[in-house]
């Protein structure tokens, strides 16, 4: 019935019956680097044991861009460790008047506000449909900063789980670069075990688009087009994805004013995924031409899948994401994805962390 705990994550702050706040205390101690007015940093706070934390990606314009990991409780009511988006700040951090639960998973500020980006990601990997194992599953091994100045944060996160006959390892790897409105995630699956798998990965969201708790006018959207019905692309053609808080126009009463801002997905590379889709329920989707809208007042989705995929014993696969904030186009109102990439130095730091 009670606990005594040193953080809250996201949905357990109603449980709350009294606190006590060290960090008055402990921030006569810290020591914050100083930086230049109008220079773009970071800023992150990282448990390496239990592999959870929050990044901050401060803009020369004032803006920011939050991103928690594992700072929530899944559907199942357990905790993921490691590099697996979702969660709020710690409860402390609320004292800022600012602060909304828009200001969860990935979000915005704008200088006035907070605006939802992304949401608690929905990641499973599966030999089937009936055999899924989702990260909180997963043995955590370890997580370590790979690399942390104000400009660059590099974060590594390790994990194990059986997978039916063998075992599967997972390294995945978070990348930020100050000034950049997305961050990479780069995962290494590895077949640690003696006999072969064949493995279906899922990556996907309801990101409540501009609002914590609605997906009221999120609507999909590609390269040049936009998606208001159900429906999948083809991740040969296209190489990202995302959802525009712009309003479906048909839908009755979704001409009201939005927040405009967009999300994005890309995946990087040759192992491209299988299936992208657009949806009002995780799991399935209507073809576009049966013109099923995105109606769903808050489990709009965008969903990615890869698999089958072998991995022979002692081999790997890898996956690589980009995932953050798209920008809008004034001129005709689409939106439009940064450029994005990995540089040989990120390259060489993982690397080196893999010997």
């Amino acid at each position: 019935m009670f606990d005594l705990k040193s953080d809250l994550l996201l949905g357990e702050e109603n449980r709350l019956l009294a606190k006590f706040e060290l960090d008055p205390i402990l921030d006569l101690f810290r020591y914050e680097h100083s930086h230049k007015p109008n220079h773009s940093h970071l800023s992150y706070s990282w448990n390496e044991r239990n592999g959870s934390g929050y990044i901050f990606n401060y803009r020369e314009d004032g803006t920011q861009l939050l991103t928690c990991f594992s700072r929530f409780r899944d559907s199942q009511g357990e905790i993921p460790k490691g590099l697996f988006l979702g969660g709020g700040l710690p409860y402390s951090k609320h004292d800022n008047a600012q602060l909304t639960m828009s200001a969860t998973g990935m979000a915005h500020f704008d200088g006035k506000q907070w605006h939802h980006l992304w949401c608690n990601a929905n990641e499973t990997i599966a030999s089937s449909a009936e055999e899924k194992h989702d990260p909180s599953t997963w043995q955590f091994l370890n997580s370590k900063i790979l690399f942390s100045d104000s400009k660059k944060l590099i974060i590594r996160s390790s994990h194990k789980f059986p997978f039916g006959t063998t075992t599967l390892r997972v390294d995945r790897y978070a990348v930020f670069r100050a000034g950049e409105n997305y961050f990479i995630l780069m995962m290494k699956i590895s077949n640690i075990g003696n006999d072969p798998a064949y493995y279906y990965y899922v990556y996907g969201d309801e990101p409540w688009v501009g609002q914590f708790g609605s997906s009221g006018g999120n609507i999909g959207w590609a390269r040049g087009r936009l998606f208001n019905f159900e429906g999948s692309l083809d991740p040969q053609q296209y190489s990202y994805a995302g959802m525009y808080d712009i309003g479906n126009p048909v839908i009755l009463g979704e001409q009201n004013k939005f927040s405009g801002l967009a999300n994005f997905i890309e995946w990087i590379g040759d192992n491209k995924p299988n299936l992208v889709y657009f949806s009002n329920k995780e799991g399935q989707f209507a073809e576009e031409k049966e013109r099923v809208p995105l109606y769903s007042k808050d489990n709009r989705v965008i969903f990615l899948q890869w698999g089958p995929r072998p991995i022979m014993p002692q081999g790997r696969d890898y996956i690589i994401l980009a995932i953050g904030m798209a920008g809008t186009d004034p001129k005709n109102g689409m939106p439009f994805k940064p450029d994005v990439g990995l540089d040989q130095t990120d390259f060489d730091v993982i690397q080196s962390d893999a010997r």
